[in-house]
């Protein structure tokens, strides 16, 4: 089971803290992120002008009697949130100082868990490793926050991750869309891509948090060395020179360059993260920079 405190003396901060409106989901429940749509809603905030393929039923005919033009009423809508979290739990997330990469992604899906049902927004999470946990669904209310902590730290670690198939039986199940967030070192998970393009497909929106160690990027290697992966224990011994130790960092910086590329040409968000991170600043930082929060 993952290790990680939340500490409650961070709540202030996080609860100063709401996720960008458009990010909320139209849904028959009233939220509290305010959305500008043309004609739905009921707080008045402006006209624009009609274009070809609007409702005729939302112009504003007592506009049009003054000015021969067709305008359309813009009324601010209160949608609400549904934010997904999906929490890496194989064995390659059980190592990492000064915390393990699964301790952090349980950290920061319990930041954003908070910032959510303090709004009123819906939280969605299991974690995965072969297979996807039974997702706890809809918690809604800050009283949600002990039962999913709970759940968290309960959650066994090991085994490998086959993330297409997790996106798949995560999408075939979910009740509604929203915001997945992906929390992984995204290391022998699969083909990632196959992923989002699965979950985009279904019309959610995706953030990547990948989570790294300084041993992930092959500092303090040096000499001979035995590998074991963590995911299928197999061992290698090996002699790690400098020039061996600069091609696999090339090639781990050329990997996380083709994640962060591959969400952002479908529309997609992605945020590097280690092991030494504070969540908050994560939060507060890295997601607020990137317009997620504001």
């Amino acid at each position: 089971m993952p290790e990680f405190e939340f500490n409650g003396n961070d709540l202030s901060r996080l609860a100063a803290l709401t996720y960008s409106p458009a990010l909320a989901t139209r849904a028959a429940l009233s939220g509290t992120h305010r959305v500008r749509r043309a004609g739905h809603g009921t707080d008045f905030l402006d006209y624009r002008a009609y274009v070809p393929g609007d409702d005729v039923r939302r112009i504003d005919w007592l506009v049009f009697a003054r000015l021969r033009q067709p305008f359309i009423r813009i009324l601010e809508h209160e949608d609400t949130l549904f934010v997904n979290l999906l929490i890496d739990v194989s064995r390659s997330m059980a190592t990492g100082s000064p915390q393990t990469k699964a301790a952090l992604a349980c950290q920061v899906a319990c930041g954003l868990s908070y910032i959510a049902l303090s709004a009123g927004d819906h939280v969605t999470l299991a974690t995965f490793s072969q297979v996807l946990s039974p997702p706890l669904r809809n918690l809604h209310g800050r009283s949600m926050m002990p039962r999913l902590v709970t759940a968290l730290r309960a959650a066994p670690t090991g085994g490998t991750a086959d993330l297409p198939a997790i996106a798949r039986a995560f999408s075939r199940d979910a009740r509604h869309r929203g915001l997945v967030v992906i929390l992984s070192d995204f290391l022998g998970v699969g083909d990632v891509e196959a992923a989002l393009v699965h979950l985009v497909a279904r019309r959610f929106r995706v953030l990547f948090v990948q989570i790294l160690d300084r041993i992930d990027r092959g500092e303090g290697l040096k000499g001979p060395i035995r590998l074991r992966d963590s995911e299928t224990g197999g061992v290698r011994d090996i002699l790690a020179s400098a020039e061996r130790v600069h091609a696999y960092q090339r090639r781990l910086i050329e990997y996380c360059d083709s994640l962060h590329l591959m969400c952002v040409r479908r529309g997609q968000h992605y945020l590097p993260a280690e092991t030494s991170d504070s969540y908050l600043g994560l939060l507060a930082g890295g997601l607020r920079a990137q317009r997620l929060l504001r």
